[in-house]
């Protein structure tokens, strides 16, 4: 985590996850950030603050960039690693910052809301676009998706980061999530996979 420099994050990329909260669906990338010190791994036990107290899980497809940008940059040419990764957001909170016009820093940056699994090399660019991708609670399956129903896909989100902010070597970017986001109880056991792969697994433990 010591390694990451800034954390960009799509909203709205996935069509079925905007209809469920009642957002459009944006003409261009929307982007906002995390601050660093949100980052965790997801292992072990994950203590969030009990007074956030509708905490939703946003599962997402995370891409690790290991150079500077240049324009015309192909995905391949800038993207080191994959992982998954939870965009832990305070719905509570982004509804009423959304509602004042607000950034949504606060209901996206508390301490553990951005948890990530381990980074790994991507070997087949068509895979991983195809690749479903899932987060379990318990047995139950809650989020599942495949990047190729992004609304923005990885090149265009590339070219869009690296055109507009300039993204660097230690940057990562978090894609946007797929449709069943909801909130975190304590205690809830949860698991990442990839493919048929275990990428995380870790617990929840409200303050």
């Amino acid at each position: 985590m010591e390694q990451v420099r800034n954390v960009y994050c799509v909203g709205r990329n996935y069509r079925d996850h905007a209809t469920e909260l009642g957002n459009a669906v944006p003409s261009e990338p929307m982007l906002f950030g995390k601050w660093t010190h949100a980052l965790t791994p997801c292992q072990g036990t994950l203590q969030l603050p009990g007074k956030r107290s509708n905490i939703h899980h946003e599962l997402e497809i995370v891409l690790w960039f290991d150079r500077t940008y240049e324009p015309g940059m192909g995905l391949k040419e800038a993207v080191a690693g994959v992982a998954l990764g939870i965009d832990l957001t305070d719905r509570d909170a982004q509804n009423r910052l959304k509602a004042a016009g607000q950034p949504w820093e606060y209901a996206k940056s508390f301490p553990k809301s951005g948890v990530l699994t381990d980074f790994y090399r991507v070997l087949d660019f068509d895979a991983l676009v195809t690749t479903p991708f899932s987060m379990m609670i318990g047995d139950r399956v809650v989020q599942h998706g495949q990047a190729a129903d992004m609304v923005f896909p990885f090149d265009t989100l590339v070219e869009y980061v690296g055109r507009e902010f300039g993204f660097q070597a230690g940057d990562i970017l978090y894609t946007g999530t797929p449709a069943g986001v909801g909130p975190l109880s304590d205690g809830d056991q949860l698991t990442l996979k990839f493919g048929d792969r275990i990428w995380g697994a870790c617990s929840v433990a409200l303050d």
